[in-house]
């Protein structure tokens, strides 16, 4: 009985030791953020990017799951690569810790950075877009854009404001913001909030259809992030209702894979907040 309990106690102890080191590993490799005020700029497409300080940007995309560097564009020092990661779910990358990351003052630490190749795309001092910064590092703190000063808040506490926001969306999906709204009385479901899309909205070619929009659609170019051109049909809604929020003769497009508010919807803001542990984001005037 006396043995028994002994074996009993030291299965007890190993396990309590497995457990201990398993929660001091997990701590040493999960990233660690600071906080702090970064300043940023907008290129002359109309995206969220940092100045790095020499002569290149990091891209701010709250469509990405993940943040990723172009190695073809900065090297930086990294531990082997520990995985593999998907990028618009067609083409794998290798993944790679990053001990320190610093952007400012904002420092980003045993963080998992995807390490791809921006390959057919223009390297020049206007769009040397070198890295893009998603959701995985936006949402482990309360981040606050500030629209007109142009800076962007990590902080443990929620920024307060003078004002309620004027609107607020919840979502579920793991870092990923989707949400729904109203185009001419028409819902549609699963719309990607992406700052890394320069118009207002684009739905699905499918959508033409729903909203009756085969005509006085204008032929044109749209540019993403990597600076690629791409052609898209564009026109202008009576109506976006968003929750309580109208938005009127504002410029839709057609053509992306995905449903998206992007950059355009932004610009109609103040200011917003990512509060990833209320699954949050709220918008204000």
């Amino acid at each position: 009985m006396n043995r028994s309990r002994y074996k009993t106690k030291i299965m007890i102890a190993f396990c309590c030791l497995t457990f201990l080191f398993y929660g001091c590993a997990k701590q040493i490799t999960s990233t660690e953020i600071s906080n702090a005020t970064i300043n940023y700029t907008y290129n002359s497409h109309g995206f969220i990017v940092i100045p790095l300080g020499d002569g290149a940007y990091i891209l701010i995309d709250t469509g990405a799951t993940g943040s990723l560097i172009f190695s073809d564009r900065k090297k930086i020092d990294s531990k082997p690569i520990i995985g593999q990661g998907v990028i618009n779910q067609v083409d794998t990358f290798p993944i790679k810790r990053k001990n320190i990351f610093q952007i400012g003052d904002l420092v980003i630490k045993n963080h998992n950075f995807v390490f791809a190749k921006a390959k057919n795309t223009v390297f020049n001092k206007e769009t040397a877009i070198v890295g893009v910064i998603g959701m995985d590092i936006l949402s482990q703190k309360h981040t606050f854009f500030d629209l007109k000063n142009q800076t962007i808040t990590f902080s443990d506490k929620r920024n307060v404001q003078c004002t309620p926001p004027s609107l607020i969306f919840s979502y579920e999906l793991p870092n990923r913001p989707y949400f729904n709204l109203c185009v001419n009385g028409i819902v549609f479901e699963n719309v990607l909030f992406d700052t890394g899309f320069n118009c207002f909205l684009t739905l699905l070619e499918k959508d033409k259809a729903k909203l009756n929009s085969q005509n006085h659609l204008q032929q044109t170019s749209n540019i993403d992030f990597f600076n690629n051109q791409r052609t898209i049909y564009s026109g202008q809604f009576n109506s976006i209702q968003i929750n309580d929020i109208s938005f009127y003769n504002q410029m839709y497009s057609f053509g992306a894979r995905t449903r998206l508010l992007g950059m355009g919807f932004v610009r109609q803001f103040s200011s917003f907040l990512i509060d990833p542990f209320e699954r949050k984001i709220m918008f204000f005037e």
